[in-house]
């Protein structure tokens, strides 16, 4: 899906994720990792001490030709050379002997790639928060907000609409820690030269990719191994789970929308056309956007995990795998963030639709209820059998399911009328559904202030 074509897209206020990922950013975070690796030489004694601070004060891009660089990209078909000879070219002439000293292009461009992974990182963890707040909200308004509960496409039971809510908290929750625990693996320095053995930085050997961790704020690896790149396969992964519980939410809007179910209804105004030759129609645009970007991102799993099926000490194209699954999942999952923001904060609920919905089925939707009463006194085989007879019985002959059970003999005699009002109210036979989203509300808050809070790698 070409997300720059979307009307939805212009439609919302979201982070141009474009921008985030362009080449000019990651260029500059490839000159941030060359600035720490001279920086942790100088301090080591690899280099000379003054080496360090010079090459580093170099490394903006905007002391840089970029005129120079974009030549010699045509001219040498490297994507990292380039920068680094006019990175030397504006050092003085002692300084540009020990720029990139040791290092190879992975090391740079792969650690670089983290930094740039790291805002993004910041961002849709914000994103995510201010979603649970706006999810939080809506859980505890509608607690009470009677509905059907439906499998198979079914009518079930009676539930509320707060319950959906506050399996979508407990679901995106769970995303949370997963961001969480996934930072120590994913957030890893790899810096051992052209193989991961450290060769090139002699005595000083894995002191180096520790000093360079230190600078960029990241882990360092135990092992700098070229080969690993099971740490963004984990991480686009948990991007795919992200966006496929985004997916589903956007998906059960889209469900009841229908006319025939008409329970919500994503964001429209008057202006809004549904289509070019029906002048009534309301078609959901957004949440099919977000239904679409799901399935795209899905699609990006398989990529991911075939990076980590590596050549030797390193390969190109899976680094190109690794590299294209990641910044893709990237931009699609903040993409399906800010739609779903929007969606959500803005959505139409109809409680009173919900209701109405819920007597369509004549009383059968709280057939369990009225099995497990009568199932007291008789069993509860027998019980079912006898309910099931007279719910087929009101579906073949098209008769009222309660007058049926009302005129049943074993029913008439198990169950009195006072019983039977009780047990054929849906509001009466919900659950715990009310208490789950009050609690998912509350969990939520809490969530949102640990977010806030929590001290984490990234901090700074």
């Amino acid at each position: 899906m070409n997300l720059d074509l979307s009307p939805s897209k212009l439609k919302i206020h979201s982070v141009n994720y474009d921008t985030i990922f362009n080449t000019r950013n990651r260029w500059q975070s490839w000159l941030d990792v060359e600035a720490a690796l001279a920086l942790s030489q100088s301090r080591l004694g690899m280099i000379p001490k003054k080496t360090g601070r010079k090459i580093a004060a170099k490394c903006k891009l905007s002391k840089l030709n970029i005129k120079n660089i974009e030549k010699d990209l045509k001219k040498k078909g490297h994507k990292l050379v380039p920068l680094i000879w006019e990175l030397a070219r504006v050092c003085d002439k002692e300084s540009k002997k020990y720029v990139h000293w040791g290092a190879t292009t992975q090391n740079i461009v792969s650690n670089g790639d983290l930094i740039i992974l790291k805002k993004f990182h910041k961002i849709i963890l914000t994103e995510i928060s201010e979603i649970l707040n706006i999810l939080s909200k809506i859980s505890l308004k509608s607690k009470d907000y009677l509905m059907v509960a439906r499998t198979h496409g079914q009518h079930a039971l009676p539930s509320t609409f707060g319950f959906k809510i506050a399996c979508w908290i407990d679901e995106v929750s769970r995303h949370v820690e997963r961001l969480y625990d996934s930072e120590k693996r994913v957030f890893r320095c790899i810096f051992g030269g052209a193989t991961g053995t450290a060769a090139s930085f002699g005595k000083y050997g894995l002191k180096v990719q520790q000093k360079v961790a230190k600078e960029l704020n990241l882990y360092s690896a135990s092992i700098p191994s070229r080969s690993h790149f099971d740490h963004f396969t984990e991480y686009t992964n948990i991007l795919i789970m992200i966006s496929t519980t985004f997916g589903k939410i956007s998906n059960e809007i889209y469900n009841l929308m229908k006319n025939e179910i008409s329970e919500v209804e994503e964001p429209m105004t008057s202006n809004d056309v549904g289509s070019s030759t029906m002048p009534q129609k309301r078609n959901p645009h957004l949440t099919q956007d977000v239904i679409s970007l799901s399935t795209e991102c899905k699609s990006l799993s398989l990529i991911s995990f075939e990076s980590m099926s590596n050549e030797h000490e390193g390969s190109r194209q899976h680094h190109l795998m690794s590299n294209n699954a990641l910044f893709r999942s990237c931009k699609i999952t903040g993409e399906i963030l800010s739609l779903s923001k929007y969606i959500l904060k803005n959505m139409k609920i109809k409680p009173e639709q919900m209701r109405k919905n819920l007597k369509l089925s004549e009383g059968s939707i709280v057939s369990e209820s009225i099995m497990l009463k009568l199932g007291e006194k008789i069993g509860r085989q027998k019980s079912h059998d006898i309910i099931h007879k007279i719910l087929n019985a009101s579906v073949k002959n098209n008769k009222n399911f309660l007058q049926l059970l009302k005129n049943n003999s074993n029913f008439k005699k198990n169950v009195n009328s006072k019983e039977l009002k009780m047990i054929i109210n849906p509001k009466n036979y919900i659950g715990l559904s009310s208490k789950f989203a009050k609690e998912k509300s509350e969990f939520a808050k809490k969530l949102i202030k640990k977010i806030k809070k929590k001290r984490f790698i990234l901090s700074n």
